[in-house]
C-alpha cells in the first residue's frame, strides 16, 4: 500500500483496515466540541483536552498512564504495516 503524503509533506501511516479516516473524524468531533465548550483555540485544543482528560481520570479512578499506553497500543495496531 502506497503511503499518502499530505500537502504539508506529512506522510500518513498505513491504514490497513481502512478506518483511520473515520477515527480522525471522530476525534475531530471531540476536539470541536471541546473547543466550543471551553473557547480553546485550535493551536492549544489537543494539549488542553489531554490535560483535562487526565483531570477526569484522576476524579474517576482511572490510571492515566495505563490508559495512555493502551491508547498508544491501539494506535500502533491501527497503523501497523501488513506482513
Amino acid at each position: 500500500m502506497t503511503p499518502i503524503t499530505l500537502p504539508c509533506g506529512h506522510e500518513l501511516p498505513p491504514d490497513t483496515d481502512g478506518q483511520n479516516d473515520d477515527r480522525a473524524k471522530w476525534a475531530a468531533t471531540a476536539i470541536v466540541a471541546f473547543m466550543t465548550e471551553t473557547g480553546t483555540d485550535r493551536q492549544d485544543a489537543l494539549a488542553d483536552l489531554l490535560a483535562d482528560l487526565r483531570h477526569w481520570a484522576d476524579r474517576n479512578g482511572v490510571e492515566w498512564r495505563t490508559e495512555l499506553r493502551r491508547g498508544m497500543a491501539h494506535y500502533e495496531a491501527e497503523t501497523e504495516e501488513e506482513s
